[in-house]
């Protein structure tokens, strides 16, 4: 099939591409596929390269893909808007949900900066209660540290992007965050884990 039938007219992250340029956090470059799908809201990403192989979920907001990934399903991925006083508006997935989301909202002090005390309200997206919690986001360089008083073996990672945050949640280090700022038939990634105070960085191009 021709390239130029693969390519859609519109900017849109589903389709097959091919790692063209990346490097792990110790800096060894790798190269591979991505495949990107759509379920509803939510979309899922599957990395088969000659490293490792891994999925995870996101949601696409302003040319952004963010996304959480895991080596195995126990992870939950939160992507938040940041508002102009500080709140952070956000909708959450796990891959046990199948493409079925939740909200959460997380308030703190007024600024600009995502670091600090939140407290949380969300909620499920069947008939359960909704639940709260606080957590705490600490930064260190471009990577955000979270950590939840609700669940205090539980920890998080996150990335910033302009006026988005995407946060992964998780009990081992076999998790992490990636984002993906595409232009046409291009997407440039910057991804972390928990462990490393390093920012890998993927460029993609499209295939199909």
């Amino acid at each position: 099939m021709p390239l130029a039938s693969c390519l859609s007219p519109t900017m849109t992250p589903e389709g097959t591409w091919t790692i063209a340029d990346a490097k792990t956090l110790r800096g060894t470059p790798y190269k591979g596929t991505v495949q990107i799908s759509r379920i509803g809201s939510v979309y899922q990403i599957f990395w088969l390269s000659d490293r490792s192989n891994f999925s995870g979920l996101g949601f696409y907001h302003d040319n952004r893909l963010c996304i959480g990934w895991g080596l195995d399903p126990s992870f939950r991925v939160v992507v938040y808007r940041i508002q102009e006083d500080g709140t952070l508006e956000g909708q959450w997935t796990t891959p046990q949900m199948f493409g079925d989301i939740g909200s959460e909202r997380a308030s703190g002090e007024l600024s600009s900066e995502v670091e600090g005390l939140y407290n949380v309200s969300g909620t499920y997206p069947n008939k359960k209660p909704p639940y709260s919690n606080s957590i705490a986001i600490a930064k260190g360089g471009e990577i955000y540290q979270l950590s939840s008083s609700g669940t205090p073996k539980l920890k998080g990672i996150g990335l910033r992007s302009g006026d988005w945050f995407v946060s992964n949640w998780g009990y081992n280090n076999n998790f992490g965050v990636m984002i993906y700022e595409l232009d046409q038939d291009t997407a440039m990634g910057r991804w972390t884990r928990p462990g490393s105070d390093q920012v890998g960085v993927e460029k993609l191009l499209k295939i199909c």
